[in-house]
């Protein structure tokens, strides 16, 4: 136990006229040890405490208030303060034995109450919460600060109209109005009442025109409304107010490539990874744009960021892997969607990337196994129904083959090439005459594969299967095969 002491107490009185030079003094001298003229009493540490919650210098506020406490160990205020401090500082479960505390010592003070409510809120611990919300609300049922956090429990307990209504009380007290029209805005966001949210932000932005926040806020809700043109505005303002504010940065980019805008938004997410370097989805949704305008060495770049910060992030192995292929470096492409199939083996695309890229690396059998993986999980792709037919049909395996462009035409009954590779299958397999019927759907859906069947089919059909088939063609001048 500290020995408090002084010989005059009207030493021991911060100066009220200069708290800060006060509260350096008292620092240099908790830091040295060397309180030359005695520690400060419980009321000169109970200023100075005060002191330094109202100008937020918590872990300042801590120190001296735990001095407070040994100076007056039975002083409720006292530990109420070590609460409110370790609050602060987002040590809640700490904060919550301060109160605890503080409770043993003065059971009925409605603020010790509501900070202990506030803390198991911040927990998640929200039915305690409640409960003792709740009993502070018993004593003083308009406590502005136990109603507050009444309305922050039910948001989270997802009771918005409740919610709502303690809010729109709150709203017209001016200590609490702009907090509550915050989150009156998110409850109406989230029962998609979007009008009624963004006049409640635009409220906020009237008696605030730089709060960042709700320019970001308003910005979320124009884009789920579709209004993207009108969410760049806005994240255009939170990111003018607030220049390291990453997320409207990276909402900018988002929306920008929803627009179709490539360049803008690799612009935008490029200012997100300056501001934070080590943000995976930032780095992702970048190297995701890079892919996309084609600039490929750079995209594996900084895919390859991502996954130094987050090893297992399977979207960065996949989009790595899609870029390996594009500049035909086939083994680093399978090698990544192999290491993005470790970490969740059930990735149809992945399966359907790896498939190509065995195929592409003149693996046929294990490409084949790779589509079926893929179909399996995703059975109505109609491109990996065809890309499977098509390897089957080089490997020999015809009646797979002819199996699988079935259901590429059951799935796809409008488009040429299902047709156009079943009739390839039914020649290749000695049925010319089955093969017509599908030779002339793909001519009518697309003229320009007459040209196709000329070049492609002579090595398929031979010289008297090509005769044959265009004399059965030639019968029907409607075929389009003349």
């Amino acid at each position: 136990m500290l020995e408090y002491f002084s010989d005059d107490d009207s030493a021991d009185e911060p100066d009220k006229g200069d708290l800060d030079e006060t509260l350096q003094r008292y620092r240099e001298s908790h830091l040295t040890g060397n309180w030359q003229q005695g520690l400060p009493s419980a009321e000169a540490l109970e200023n100075i405490v005060h002191f330094c919650l109202e100008t937020q210098k918590f872990e300042d506020a801590l120190t001296f208030a735990r001095m407070w406490r040994e100076a007056a160990p039975y002083s409720a205020d006292a530990w109420h303060k070590i609460g409110i401090a370790l609050g602060s500082l987002q040590r809640w479960t700490e904060a919550i034995e301060a109160y605890d505390k503080a409770m043993e010592l003065d059971p009925v003070e409605i603020e010790i109450m509501v900070n202990r409510g506030i803390a198991l809120e911040q927990l998640g611990r929200l039915d305690e919460a409640l409960e003792m919300i709740e009993a502070a609300l018993t004593s003083e049922p308009e406590n502005s600060d136990a109603l507050y956090t009444k309305a922050m429990i039910l948001e989270k307990n997802e009771q918005y109209e409740a919610a709502i209504k303690i809010f729109r009380y709150l709203s017209r007290q001016e200590s609490y109005s702009r907090d509550s029209l915050f989150e009156l805005a998110f409850c109406y966001e989230n029962i998609e009442q979007f009008d009624e949210a963004i006049a409640l932000y635009d409220k906020v932005i009237d008696l605030d025109p730089y709060e960042s926040n709700a320019w970001f806020n308003k910005g979320v809700i124009l884009g789920k409304k579709g209004a993207h043109r009108h969410a760049v505005d806005c994240y255009d303002m939170a990111t003018m107010i607030k220049p390291d504010f990453v997320n409207a940065f990276y909402n900018l980019g988002n929306t920008f490539a929803s627009l179709g805008k490539l360049h803008e938004s690799i612009e935008a997410y490029t200012e997100a990874h300056r501001v934070d370097p080590t943000d995976v989805p930032v780095m992702h949704n970048l190297a995701s744009s890079l892919e996309e305008r084609g600039s490929f060495a750079d995209a594996i770049e900084m895919f390859t960021k991502a996954l130094e910060r987050e090893t297992n992030h399977l979207p960065s192995l996949y989009g790595r892997g899609t870029c390996y292929d594009a500049l035909e470096k086939f083994a680093e492409a399978v090698a990544d969607y192999e290491a993005a199939l470790v970490i969740d083996p059930i990735q149809a695309d992945v399966w359907y990337a790896k498939a190509d890229a065995l195929y592409n690396l003149g693996n046929a059998a294990d490409s084949i196994e790779a589509y079926k993986k893929a179909l399996a999980m995703q059975p109505d792709d109609v491109e990996c129904w065809f890309d499977f037919g098509s390897t089957l049909l080089e490997n020999g395996d015809m009646l797979e083959a002819l199996q699988a462009f079935t259901e590429t035409v059951r799935l796809a009954p409008e488009w040429p090439e299902g047709y156009f590779a079943t009739a390839k299958a039914l020649c290749a397999a000695g049925q010319p005459l089955t093969a017509i019927p599908y030779l002339r759907s793909a001519f009518e859906l697309d003229p320009k594969k007459v040209a196709e069947f000329d070049q492609e089919f002579p090595a398929i059909a031979g010289p008297l299967g090509m005769e044959y088939l265009r004399d059965m063609l030639n019968r029907n001048p409607e075929s389009g095969a003349e």
